[in-house]
């Protein structure tokens, strides 16, 4: 009898959820769809870069990649009730160039329509909550009524066996970027969402957020600091020095800044410099002060005992998704300050992150080498199919690009340890 009734009362409870989900479905039938409103941001997002793009003169390639990506979005809006998925001020001279209204007002058999899927949207919400939350209860029930506590004789796993991984989701991450969805130009949140993707090593996020608010805030000391960092583990420590430098000028109490900074100087050989720069943080935050001269002095425990230097020569023979490159170069040979990139990016990406990149010093030609997860920055595999750009840079600083320099790219390329020849010129 105890275990109907427990049942019934289950079934009770997701009923009334159930019209709690009903009537909040109902109050919020007048509030804005939060997808239709995402993809109208994205939309924006999109026809902005596809402006700054025509007015700096970027590539076709890029160029079509954008209007492809509208275009997709467009009419994933134009699929929505209600339609319109070009923005208003393009609708508008549309309409003018056109002869129509662009404005014209529903028809009541269409306001009709959208009274029918609202209230269908509600009953359809009423079902599905009252039935999941049943379900819900029921499973609950039957789990703690069929389990049995843990015998001292119960068999011991495997020592063997390999533990189980699973990817478990991550819900104050998952947090922040539906409110970043929500919220396009919350400059605070997207911060938040850079740090917190830092944390994780997802470098091509932090990378992607920080554009977005640097290209509106360049001042943005935490941007700078975050993106300065990514940038430090694609080797370009120049550009992500200057970067630490202006963030400190634009927020002298920004701790991060300083740290990054000082693993910059530890890095280069210039311990008083690190030393300088840990102290001036302490100096500003005195109760870090501890925790500060801790990080410096693993800073300079870590400089006393790199990495070994694997030459290409010596290189052990890549394991999983690789690419082999021949590299050769028409014309003069080389100054001796050149220096050679060679990034691979997903198929049909010409800009943002790459998925691994490998730098080389004073190179000689022709040249073999293998692209693998070991020249990626965080050791992910690289993506099943990539683009291969090679440039040799004249005077070695990844950030300015001569278009002059030698260079040579290949799209579309198989990741099965696929070879692939490119002539830079």
């Amino acid at each position: 009898m105890t275990d109907w009734l427990s049942a019934a009362g289950m079934i009770l409870s997701g009923l009334i959820v159930g019209f709690m989900f009903w009537y909040g479905m109902k109050s919020r039938a007048s509030k804005p769809d939060v997808e239709r409103l995402d993809l109208e941001a994205k939309r924006d997002a999109l026809l902005q870069q596809l402006r700054e793009l025509k007015e700096t003169g970027g590539s076709v390639e890029e160029q079509r990649r954008l209007e492809r990506e509208t275009a997709d979005v467009l009419r994933a809006l134009d699929k929505r009730p209600g339609g319109a998925g070009v923005p208003p001020a393009f609708e508008q001279d549309s309409g003018k160039s056109s002869g129509r209204d662009a404005r014209a007002p529903r028809t009541p058999a269409a306001d009709s329509n959208i009274a029918a899927l609202t209230r269908a949207a509600s009953i359809r919400g009423f079902i599905w909550g009252a039935a999941s939350v049943a379900v819900l209860g029921g499973i609950g029930w039957f789990v703690t009524e069929k389990a049995t506590p843990k015998t001292e004789n119960a068999p011991a796993p495997m020592a063997s066996a390999p533990p189980q991984q699973s990817q478990q989701p991550d819900p104050a991450l998952q947090q922040m970027e539906a409110a970043v969805a929500k919220s396009p130009d919350d400059l605070g949140m997207r911060n938040q969402l850079a740090k917190a993707y830092l944390e994780r090593e997802n470098l091509m996020g932090v990378f992607e957020q920080t554009k977005y608010i640097l290209a509106r805030t360049p001042d943005d000391a935490r941007a700078l600091t975050y993106q300065a960092l990514v940038r430090m583990s694609m080797g370009q420590r120049d550009p992500a020095a200057e970067m630490l430098r202006h963030a400190i000028k634009s927020d002298p109490q920004l701790i991060d800044a300083y740290v990054a900074l000082a693993w910059d100087d530890v890095q280069r050989g210039k311990t008083s410099e690190a030393e300088a720069q840990i102290a001036e943080a302490a100096r500003r935050h005195p109760e870090q002060k501890a925790r500060l001269d801790d990080v410096l002095s693993k800073m300079k425990e870590q400089a006393k005992n790199p990495a070994p230097v694997v030459t290409p020569a010596a290189a052990p023979a890549p394991s999983g998704p690789s690419v082999h490159v021949t590299l050769t170069l028409a014309g003069a040979a080389p100054s001796p300050n050149a220096v050679l990139f060679v990034i691979a990016r997903a198929a049909g990406q010409t800009a943002g992150p790459p998925a691994a990149v490998k730098r080389i010093a004073g190179p000689t030609f022709p040249l073999d080498i293998d692209l693998s997860a070991a020249d990626s920055m965080m050791g992910q595999p690289l993506p099943a199919t990539v683009r291969i750009e090679a440039r040799l840079d004249s005077d070695g600083d990844a950030m300015t690009k001569n278009p002059s320099d030698p260079h040579a790219a290949q799209d579309g390329v198989a990741t099965n340890g696929a070879r692939v020849s490119l002539a830079l010129q």
